[in-house]
């Protein structure tokens, strides 16, 4: 089932990336195969005649004005002309194209290119060609058409300016992170083997020796009424209360293959392999709804020391989650459409012989 939710969910992404697509094509919102008109400073008079012209450091100023009125990147935002945010916007846009941006010209196999330098943030929609267009050095290509000395800048130049081709920008960054994120999936994987074998190793060696059945002494008075399907001096107990405590202090890497032990070891007592025992249902919503004594690892990465300060709420939190998943997973336990349901209810006509699979 969870298979179909992950696969239900790409779809939709996809097709909502693909959807955002057309409408920014239909709209023509970069300006596709258009020219902006632009003030050069700096474009040697004799250019147009050089057979083979090398690179020329020069500035760019482009025009508030001419961009909001070659983009609009007001209307495109669905910010009404007059409001206050559409005053900011143009603020912002103002400010940011006050100083000409600094630029390379450079002969390419399609014509001249202009490579700008361009500062940390752009406005938009400059922002999403630069981020698709950037060349490997992260200067932004534009190409250069006509041009024409411009009379109210002696050394100027008006030359109009076309940015790289951009499309199907969301399901490129959709299909993209699918890449990635199975990557990191498998990735994950292989290192969570050699935590789960680690574990999985010291396991079997407590178990052979003896410590869990100690350790199920100890804990059964805690235990016991919570899972009463598992019979007395079962190792699974003593798997429970250590994947439960590597859960209270947020030991992640630790409590997934414990976890997993706790699983395998209920399952050896399930009585009909393809549906979870009311044990197996209690210990995954006491996984789910752990109480925390000690602040996730990610929250510390994130705080620092401060997230020492949070420990209280994080507690009480937890604390009433773990009791809130207990009564449900017992409430729902004695409905009478679950009990027709569980594997170790009495005289279960489908219960495998002996628990086997």
């Amino acid at each position: 089932m969870l298979n179909y939710i992950w696969a239900g969910l790409i779809i939709v992404s996809v097709v909502f990336a693909l959807y955002q697509d057309g409408t920014d094509l239909n709209d023509d919102r970069f300006r596709n195969g258009e020219a902006l008109n632009v003030q050069i400073e700096g474009l040697p008079p004799d250019y147009a005649e050089r057979d083979d012209p090398g690179p020329v450091e020069l500035s760019i100023t482009i025009s508030p004005t001419d961009y909001i009125a070659f983009f609009d990147p007001l209307s495109t935002a669905g910010i009404a002309p007059d409001s206050d945010l559409a005053a900011e916007a143009t603020e912002q846009i103002t400010t940011f194209f006050a100083e000409p941006l600094p630029a390379t010209l450079v002969q390419t196999s399609r014509g001249r290119e202009f490579q700008i330098t361009v500062p940390d943030s752009l406005p938009a929609p400059l922002d999403t060609i630069y981020e698709s267009t950037k060349n490997d050095n992260d200067l932004l290509p534009a190409y250069l058409g006509g041009w024409a000395g411009d009379p109210n800048s002696p050394g100027g130049v008006t030359a109009s300016i076309e940015f790289g081709h951009v499309g199907f920008i969301k399901t490129r960054e959709v299909t993209s992170v699918m890449f990635d994120q199975a990557d990191n999936a498998v990735m994950f994987g292989i290192g969570l083997m050699g935590v789960i074998a680690l574990w999985m190793g010291l396991m079997k060696i407590a178990e052979d020796a003896g410590l869990i059945a100690i350790f199920v002494k100890l804990v059964r008075p805690i235990l016991g009424p919570l899972f009463p399907q598992i019979p007395r001096d079962h190792p699974a107990l003593g798997l429970i209360a250590v994947n439960l405590a590597a859960n209270m202090l947020a030991l992640g890497n630790a409590a997934t293959p414990l976890g997993i032990k706790a699983m395998e070891s209920l399952q050896e007592l399930n009585k009909e392999k393809d549906t979870a025992t009311d044990s197996m249902v209690m210990l995954l919503a006491m996984n789910t709804a752990s109480v925390q004594l000690l602040p996730p690892v990610t929250l510390i990465a994130v705080m620092g020391l401060a997230a020492a300060d949070l420990f209280l709420p994080i507690f009480l939190v937890t604390l009433i989650s773990l009791c809130v998943a207990i009564t449900a997973a017992k409430l729902l336990g004695r409905m009478q459409t679950f009990k027709k349901t569980d594997p170790m209810r009495p005289n279960n006509p489908n219960a495998q012989k002996g628990g086997a699979a």
